[in-house]
């Protein structure tokens, strides 16, 4: 069964962005949903976008600099309701925020006043509740987009009994959260089971899925946020596991 991924976005700021990621993804045989004459105009019913959101099997989230148009009933743009939508539905969900720094941006589509505000505030969620990339220009972004669906359509591939793609959403919601003084002291334990850079923000969520018994998320977080390979992954968690068999052994309170 060909699974189907929502791409969400603004849309007359990223129309080149959102053309050419669906592009890339229909050459991976992959049906894209991306909302060009929906969910991203005024005049499209709510009700609608919503429900091709709950239809589909991946979110795909571009933020540029707009908030975009606000929902009268919720003031919320529709990119962030169909966001807060598939998190309901708890599908697995990839954010790509452009690179502020390095992207040109015209001064038409900078969002300004209170829709600032609320893109700084959307923004700031987004980087709490998952590891995001950025993107520095369309072809940034198609690539990476495409390299990241790619890793979990092999995901899929190596263990299709295991519907790896509904696991993640299963078990997204169900990720242990650590406070910052447990990931350091957790962080301190298994310092070194990885050659190559961790960032902690990748690390924490990775640490936390292995807490919540589940390694594929854990691996999938881990080939996302940094350069390995899902073998290097998979020997990584394994290590980690027995530090923690060991560790929680000797202090059941940690």
């Amino acid at each position: 069964m060909t699974s189907s991924i929502f791409v969400s976005s603004t849309f007359v700021d990223l129309e080149q962005h959102r053309k050419l990621v669906c592009n890339a993804i229909t050459k991976l045989e992959v049906n894209s949903k991306a909302m060009e004459f929906f969910g991203a105009l005024p005049n499209t019913p709510k009700e609608e976008c919503l429900r091709i959101v709950r239809a589909s099997d991946v979110f795909v989230g571009i933020i540029g600099m707009r908030y975009g148009y606000t929902d009268p009933a919720t003031g919320k743009s529709m990119t962030q309701l169909e966001y807060e939508e598939a998190q309901t539905v708890r599908l697995p969900t990839l954010m790509y925020l452009i690179d502020e720094e390095s992207h040109p941006v015209l001064p038409k589509h900078v969002e300004m006043g209170a829709g600032a505000e609320k893109l700084i505030a959307f923004k700031a969620t987004l980087k709490n509740a998952h590891v995001v990339n950025t993107f520095s220009s369309p072809d940034d972004l198609v690539a990476k987009v495409t390299q990241e669906v790619v890793r979990l359509l092999g995901a899929m591939a190596t263990k299709p009994l295991a519907q790896v793609l509904p696991q993640l959403a299963a078990n997204a919601t169900r990720v242990h959260h650590l406070t910052q003084p447990r990931f350091e002291f957790l962080k301190g334990k298994v310092i070194g089971v990885y050659k190559q850079h961790v960032p902690d923000a990748v690390l924490r969520e990775a640490l936390g899925f292995v807490l919540a018994g589940d390694n594929m998320a854990a691996t999938f977080v881990l080939t996302r946020g940094t350069p390995m390979g899902m073998d290097e992954a998979v020997d990584g968690l394994m290590a980690i596991e027995k530090i923690f068999t060991e560790l929680f052994k000797k202090d059941p309170s940690n």
